[in-house]
């Protein structure tokens, strides 16, 4: 009987580790996603029928989020006027905030908001 060095075996078995198995399947993403975005500014809209809500940032640029059932909200209910941060992530072509934090009045003061008409 033959034997085979050892080198030769750990050689072949890296080979085969290393080499793609047929028998999974490939993961290619069905939905495109980014995560970690977020936006700080004054709550401009609220549709509550539609779960939507519009942030105007200190530039001036406008965002429009969606909340879900996953959605934190820190703070009171979500109001038109309210100073908030916001992390979000893009999931479909549609932002979805995953946590909101409302600031109180007396730290909203502190750092104004640009007014709606500049940019």
């Amino acid at each position: 009987m033959k034997r085979i060095p050892a080198f030769a075996v750990l050689t072949i078995l890296a080979v085969l580790a290393a080499s793609p198995s047929s028998a999974e399947p490939s993961r290619t993403p069905t939905r495109t996603m980014s995560h970690g975005n977020s936006v700080a500014g004054v709550v401009t809209r609220v549709d509550m029928g539609a779960r939507t809500f519009v942030v105007r940032a200190p530039s001036g640029a406008e965002t429009t989020l969606t909340q879900t059932g996953a959605t934190r909200i820190r703070g009171a209910a979500l109001r038109s006027g309210d100073r908030v941060a916001v992390r979000w992530l893009e999931k479909d072509g549609k932002k979805i905030a995953t946590s909101v934090r409302i600031e109180t009045p007396a730290l909203a003061t502190i750092t104004p908001t640009a007014p709606a008409g500049t940019r």
